[in-house]
Parts: structure tokens; C-alpha cells; sequence
């Protein structure tokens, strides 16, 4: 089995070097991106096997990197789990809907985004 990779989009510096030592512990690979647009230049290149994404990002927010992605027959099945500080449970529904897999409300520990990808997608 190859190593295990996931991919960080966040615009805060402070969240992705957070996750990023949590997932390195986890034993995964782990790649950056600081908003969406950037995403798609990775996709392709990195391979993730889920995507951690933060909901309010510049030029291209979250939720529609989300809908992009799950449209796109290559990454589809890439387990997406969407984080954000302003989520509600009207919020949680449409990003389900779009195609998250787990929606995460800022703050939380870093091992439980571990723990959300490991659960939901234990191939990751």
C-alpha cells in the first residue's frame, strides 16, 4: 500500500501548519494550498486521497470547490472535508449536499480531523 495523502487548503498559515504536523504524525503525506483556485493546480499532481477544505477562502470559496470537485469524474471519490468557524446546521446540509463527506466547525483539534478522515475513508 502506497502512502496515505491528503491535501490542506486553508488561508490561514496557523491551520494548515496545525494540520499538517497532525497528519505527518498520522503517517500521511501531506500538501498545502492557501485558497481554492490553487486546489485544482494540485488535484492532479499530489493525488489526495481527501481534501481538507476551508469553507470562506479568497478568489474561490470552499463550497464551490467542493461542487467542482465532486462533479469531476477523476476526483469524485476523493474524501472532501469541508471546515469552517461560521457552520450551522443549515450550513452542514448544503455542504452535504454539494457532496462533503464531513463538515468540521472551527475550532476543533487537529487529531479529530485526523480522526474524521481516518474514520470515514480508512483506504486514506
Amino acid at each position: 500500500m502506497g502512502s496515505r495523502k491528503v491535501l490542506i487548503v486553508d488561508d490561514s498559515k496557523a491551520v494548515i501548519d496545525a494540520l499538517t504536523v497532525a497528519f505527518e504524525d498520522a503517517g500521511f503525506e501531506v500538501a498545502t494550498a492557501a485558497d481554492g483556485e490553487e486546489v485544482f493546480r494540485k488535484m492532479a499532481s499530489v493525488e489526495p486521497d481527501a481534501v481538507l477544505l476551508d469553507v470562506y477562502m479568497p478568489r474561490l470559496n470552499g463550497a464551490d470547490v467542493c461542487r467542482l470537485l465532486k462533479a469531476h469524474p477523476h476526483w469524485r471519490k476523493t474524501h472532501l472535508v469541508l471546515m469552517s468557524s461560521r457552520i450551522g446546521e443549515g450550513e452542514r446540509d448544503v455542504y452535504r449536499r454539494l457532496g462533503a463527506d464531513e463538515v468540521l466547525r472551527k475550532p476543533f483539534d487537529a487529531a479529530a480531523a485526523v480522526a474524521a478522515v481516518m474514520a470515514a475513508a480508512p483506504g486514506a
